[in-house]
């Protein structure tokens, strides 16, 4: 049974932009690209009130295999983003990087996250 609040959450959500990107990077550059990565990661979700979350990953086995989860609030919102400075400077810096690129559009079926506090994160 749905109450008004939950028909407004669900509203939302399926108002949001989900994306995987998967990336295979040149080894010669994956330091470096994790860093460019990070400080974009931090400075989107700090700055960009649509960007909901911006995770990535490196496959163990495989690091040269990133997986990048973005949720945005909107299609709205994912647009804002790639005009902002640090997502061209991302972009556009790690270019030579970057092997592959495939972006896949998703729909969540459980996005669950804990709230951590601040000093149990390492």
């Amino acid at each position: 049974m749905l109450t008004a609040g939950s028909t407004s959450a669900h509203a939302q959500q399926s108002e949001r932009k989900v994306r995987i990107a998967k990336i295979e990077i040149d080894s010669a550059y994956l330091d470096a690209y994790k860093a460019t990565l990070a400080m974009h990661a931090k400075t989107a979700v700090a700055v960009e009130p649509g960007m909901l979350a911006l995770q990535a990953v490196y496959d163990k086995a495989h690091p040269t295999h990133v997986t990048v989860f973005e949720v945005y609030a909107s299609e709205a919102a994912y647009q804002a983003h790639l005009k902002t400075p640090h997502f061209l400077t991302c972009k556009n810096g790690t270019l030579k990087m970057v092997k592959s690129l495939e972006l896949v559009d998703v729909v969540p079926i459980a996005m669950e996250i804990k709230p951590v506090l601040a000093e149990h994160q390492e």
